[in-house]
């Protein structure tokens, strides 16, 4: 199933040499940590860019943002295999 989320949420990442990494994430109360990233891409939004994470846990796949001028992210969508 895809559904698409767009909503903002709290993300413990990882910054080294240069590279962002989500490790966990917080939507709507509950913590989601993904144990692999799959994909990683970007796009240029004005002056900034957005990364966009393909990142995964056993059950589900997760597209998270993260923006690098105003340093928000949001869940942009989740593919549940259920």
């Amino acid at each position: 199933m895809h559904e698409k989320i767009n909503e903002p949420i709290k993300v413990l990442a990882s910054f080294l040499k240069g590279q962002v990494s989500p490790l966990s994430f917080v939507w709507q109360g509950r913590r989601y940590n993904p144990t692999k990233i799959n994909l990683v891409h970007s796009e240029r939004k004005g002056k900034g860019k957005i990364y966009y994470f393909s990142v995964s846990d056993n059950s589900n796949f997760y597209r998270l943002a993260f923006n690098n001028e105003n340093l928000n992210w949001r869940l942009m969508e989740i593919y549940s295999q259920n």
